[in-house]
């Protein structure tokens, strides 16, 4: 592995312990979620309407706020189910048919009608839908990591380097055929984060970082007209602020004028309330987030997402199981993407991908994978003591 571990006063010190700071950063992060959420999809008069306290909460919580926070509970529940069930090495043991089961959930999908463009999405109950390739990313850590825990040794060789090529390749490549390329770049993330761990040499390292570099420019003529217009509008801003640029546009309108303070939450006649902010309840939450709390919220919520991600990675350092340290490096490798991708996107830093925030954006799917993940990192932290025997 790319770090050295040390002596077991750590592990010691852990053993059978519950992480709470990790755990009320992931709770806190959740609840704020449903409340920034409700902020965003408020009726902008909402104030206005009604008397009393009572009328105004139940006013403020709306139905997608109200369906957040059921989504919450269930993954809560899924977070725990994870965390105490099993031994997380049990996981490891049945990695092949986990990663079977997740590649044949991913091909189904295939056959599915396209929803929202692409085809990545099972419907149910009518108007609702749910994402296979969120629950899917944690089956590939799990099974990446397990993969990597078997090599004995870096991987130092093109050789070596192939069956883990080819270990990512294939949900990477039936993900690009349903036309998620930002679940796609999720995926590559994952991989290359936990490569990076690993302590792969560094030639080979750079020559796929390359390899990737070209396929990215090769695969231009095979783009969508849309996609092709969201790279252009990413290279020049001001290309096209009426037609493919206008969501950046207004996202970024929306950022700037919060100004340091934000202009409050819940507030009438805001930008985001008014509708210019597209899909302000999950893709560009943090453009509204940032009307409303300023400079100074979003820093809060930064510095949350900074001591989660801090946290995360110094506990993969201090791992001795490698399988271990590989699920949380993963884990934190997936979330670190989405941070960057999504904030980026909405303040014209990073091409628009579709991608949530972790925990706060709208979505059962994505908070339920993420809820999945966070469960698995603590059920190493509850488990790895007992590799030591």
């Amino acid at each position: 592995m790319l770090f050295k571990k040390n002596n077991g006063y750590f592990l010691d010190r852990l053993r059978g312990r519950f992480d709470g700071l990790l755990f009320l950063l992931v709770l806190a992060l959740s609840i704020l979620g449903v409340m920034l959420i409700a902020n965003a999809t408020a009726d902008p008069y909402a104030q206005s309407e009604g008397s009393g306290i009572a009328s105004r909460l139940v006013g403020l919580l709306t139905r997608s706020a109200g369906l957040q926070l059921t989504w919450v509970g269930v993954g809560l529940a899924a977070f725990f189910l994870v965390y105490l069930l099993f031994d997380y090495r049990i996981y490891g043991e049945f990695a092949i048919p986990i990663y079977i089961a997740a590649n044949l959930l991913l091909i189904a999908v295939l056959f599915l009608p396209k929803v929202r463009g692409i085809g990545a999405f099972m419907t149910w109950m009518s108007d609702r839908t749910f994402q296979p390739s969120e629950v899917c990313k944690v089956a590939i850590i799990i099974t990446l990591a397990r993969h990597l825990s078997s090599k004995n040794g870096r991987i130092s060789s093109v050789k070596e380097f192939l069956p883990f090529l080819l270990h990512f390749a294939l949900p990477f490549g039936i993900i690009i055929l349903q036309d998620d390329y930002g679940t796609a770049l999720v995926f590559l993330a994952i991989f290359v984060g936990m490569l990076f761990v690993s302590g792969i040499d560094l030639r080979i390292f750079l020559g796929f970082a390359a390899a990737g570099g070209l396929a990215a420019v090769g695969s231009w003529p095979f783009l969508s007209d849309f996609r092709r217009e969201r790279v252009l509008n990413f290279l020049n801003p001001a290309r096209d602020i009426s037609g493919g640029g206008l969501h950046v546009y207004y996202s970024k309108i929306a950022v700037g004028s919060g100004q340091v303070s934000g202009k409050g939450l819940f507030v009438e006649g805001s930008i985001s309330q008014l509708d210019f902010v597209p899909v302000k309840h999950s893709d560009f939450i943090f453009a509204v987030t940032a009307e409303s709390v300023g400079f100074i919220g979003c820093l809060v919520i930064l510095t949350l997402y900074l001591v989660l991600l801090m946290r995360l990675f110094y506990l993969s350092f201090k791992m001795l199981d490698p399988f271990g340290s590989y699920i949380i490096a993963g884990v934190g490798s997936m979330l670190l993407f989405h941070i960057i991708e999504n904030v980026g996107m909405t303040i014209g830093i990073m091409p628009v991908t579709g991608i949530p925030l972790p925990f706060l954006s709208y979505g059962g799917s994505s908070l339920l994978a993420n809820m999945l993940a966070m469960g698995l990192v603590f059920n190493v932290l509850r488990n790895q003591q007992r590799s030591l025997f």
